[in-house]
């Protein structure tokens, strides 16, 4: 029989002794101190405290062009461009800061996309069901030429849901045809269903019988 050949090696700092067997293969063997050594390390990396996240979880990226494609509504896209947009894995929502303008685009009976709105907002987020969430929007349909100021007040925001259309507590509505203040505003994405309460102080507003304007392909010309 082949004589067994003992080795040491060192790795790591610690000697491992290795025994050829008479068939080729190896056999190691750790030292009690060793072993002793390899627990001890184990337990204190385990101990050892996370590192703390300074900057917090997310992305955030700068001059950044977004389309949101809601799952609600999928007939319509929103394009928008903005200085900032911050995404927030944790509250599933996306910050759009500077943001400018934005657009809604939704087809029409033929299929095609077309532009119907436009939105301004300074700041924007859009939730995890795709809804977006504004301190202040305007928001300006091509259809008819109108301009919707939506504005919050306390903790009550404006939202844009994507199910359901616009609701806002507080707004200010002008296109030829009509113009006033309005509280409790509820409204589908073509203002076909608008529901709100005009302030008592507001109430000689309304419908204008002669309007000195019409809207043509989504701008408002002089009659």
């Amino acid at each position: 029989m082949a004589a067994i050949m003992p080795a040491c090696y060192e790795a790591l700092g610690f000697k491992i002794w290795a025994q050829a067997w008479p068939k080729g293969g190896f056999m190691l063997r750790f030292s009690a101190a060793a072993l002793l050594a390899l627990v001890l390390f184990g337990l204190i990396f385990a101990l050892l405290p996370a590192a703390s996240s300074v900057r917090g979880s997310g992305v955030k990226l700068e001059g950044v062009k977004l389309r949101l494609y809601p799952a609600q509504d999928p007939k319509a896209e929103w394009r928008f461009a903005a200085g900032e947009i911050s995404v927030d894995p944790e509250k599933g929502e996306t910050a759009l800061d500077q943001l400018g303008q934005g657009e809604r685009w939704a087809q029409d009976a033929a299929g095609n996309l077309q532009k119907d709105m436009t939105i301004k907002a300074t700041n924007l987020v859009i939730d995890g069901q795709d809804n977006l969430h504004a301190k202040q929007a305007e928001l300006y349909t091509l259809a008819d030429c109108s301009t919707f100021t939506l504005s919050s007040t306390g903790n009550k925001e404006v939202v844009i849901n994507q199910q359901g259309g616009y609701s806002a507590p507080a707004g200010e509505l002008n296109s030829p045809i009509t113009k006033g203040r309005f509280i409790n505003i509820t409204a589908n994405f073509d203002f076909s269903n608008f529901q709100a309460e005009q302030p008592k102080s507001r109430q000689d507003e309304g419908l204008h019988t002669y309007p000195s304007t019409r809207c043509v392909n989504g701008k408002v010309e002089p009659r």
